[in-house]
């Protein structure tokens, strides 16, 4: 590009030739025409270190300040570096997840446990042969018979439990009412009770009408279903559930918690159980337990000291059961449930849950949340076409049954 300059006068005019001045053009630049000039605003003019002002085609462009850091040229090969990420914290410190750990496997474990038990449950038919109607809260049967079922010839000499004879009889028979509040109370039935034994029909298929006769011996005549109805209608109360446990099951729920602690008030030595215990607390094993809860011809109480040693062997199972060395030890309750659903035998419209239920309502009970009673006796030793039996106070008794809700 080239630039031509003309000089005149003060009158204007032309003086002399034109100057012709080539301006070079950068290397790597277009050829087209770029018209640029360097002014300065009025109000910098006279000041020292003014920035000049670029205008190119005709529009004010603003150096760029400049900065005091280095440019660094960008080497071939060279990466960027990367930015890692910070590490993400954990939710939970470790002890916290270790306890949930733990805490889930035991959730796991007492599922199957709970699966295994109800695949294990013996169920018989226990409703009563004529239906009685509905009373309050929910009514548990408890009966432990002397059943030796499960027990070898030398266990049965061992236990001192003798030969099966055949016909099977309730040594324990326990009412357990659960109210709508959840508060237990444990009636004991004495054994020799002197009752009404309503009318069914025999095992051997012969019709039988009401008779008088010791409450033991309904177990032999109709089973389960006809000592539900003996129970029913001479308290008044609706039976919902019903659980029976043989000699065997008392020995082996025993052992599977490690032995209860029982308090012995004397000394004591019975030929027929085999018992042989000095005075004091003190943990029994199984074949001890069984003999404790089985005597009666070396208490002075008869029958009466029976029901109270069995109420106080059920509530030091309850105990046990609910301390952390056994309800924390797979391997106990595994052998507990083993023991229970051997040797333990429901009605066929119970479940776990309804067990799981009896079983908190004998915790209570073990806790001293509930009341342990024994039926009203008006005579202990009543001579009785049966022989020698219980008589009930029967206002006392009936007072009590309709306490806990009966017809």
């Amino acid at each position: 590009m080239e630039a031509t300059i003309y000089r005149r006068g003060s009158d204007g005019k032309i003086i002399g030739t034109p100057e012709v001045i080539p301006t070079p053009t950068p290397t790597g630049t277009t050829s087209e025409p770029v018209f640029a000039v360097t002014t300065y605003r009025a109000a910098d003019i006279g000041q020292t270190q003014v920035q000049p002002q670029t205008v190119v085609d005709s529009q004010l462009v603003e150096p760029k300040p400049k900065t005091n850091q280095p440019r660094v040229p960008a080497e071939p090969g060279n990466k960027a570096p990367k930015i890692k990420a910070p590490k993400s914290k954990k939710r939970f410190p470790r002890p916290v997840r270790y306890i949930r750990n733990v805490v889930l496997v035991y959730l796991v474990f007492y599922v199957v446990l709970g699966f295994h038990a109800a695949g294990s449950l013996d169920k018989v038919p226990a409703a009563a042969n004529v239906a009685m109607a509905d009373t309050a809260g929910t009514n548990w049967l408890l009966v432990g018979s002397d059943s030796r079922e499960g027990l070898t010839k030398a266990e049965r000499k061992q236990l001192h439990t003798g030969k099966d004879g055949g016909s099977q009889r309730t040594d324990t028979i326990m009412l357990i009412h659960i109210d709508d509040s959840g508060k237990s109370t444990l009636v004991s039935l004495p054994r020799d009770s002197y009752i009404t034994i309503p009318a069914h029909i025999a095992l051997d298929g012969s019709k039988v009408k009401d008779r008088r006769n010791k409450i033991n011996t309904a177990y032999g005549k109709g089973g389960a279903p006809l000592v539900v109805e003996t129970v029913e209608r001479n308290t008044g109360l609706h039976i919902d559930h019903y659980m029976e446990v043989g000699f065997k099951g008392i020995r082996d729920i025993t052992n599977a918690v490690g032995g209860v602690n029982m308090c012995v008030p004397a000394d004591v030595k019975d030929k027929n159980s085999g018992l042989n215990l000095s005075a004091g607390c003190q943990e029994l094993d199984g074949r001890n337990a069984l003999a404790y809860v089985r005597m009666r011809y070396a208490d002075p109480k008869g029958d009466l000291g029976r029901v109270e040693r069995q109420q106080q062997f059920l509530s030091s199972v309850m105990k046990k059961v609910a301390t952390p060395a056994v309800i924390f030890n797979p391997l106990s309750m595994w052998k507990l449930v083993d023991a229970g659903t051997s040797s333990v035998n429901v009605g066929d419209s119970d479940s776990i849950r309804n067990i799981v239920d009896l079983a908190l309502a004998m915790r209570g009970l073990s806790n001293g949340k509930g009341t342990l009673t024994t039926v009203p006796v008006s005579d202990p030793d009543a001579t009785t076409a049966a022989g020698s039996s219980v008589l009930w106070d029967e206002a006392a008794a009936r007072k009590l049954f309709v306490s806990l809700g009966a017809n």
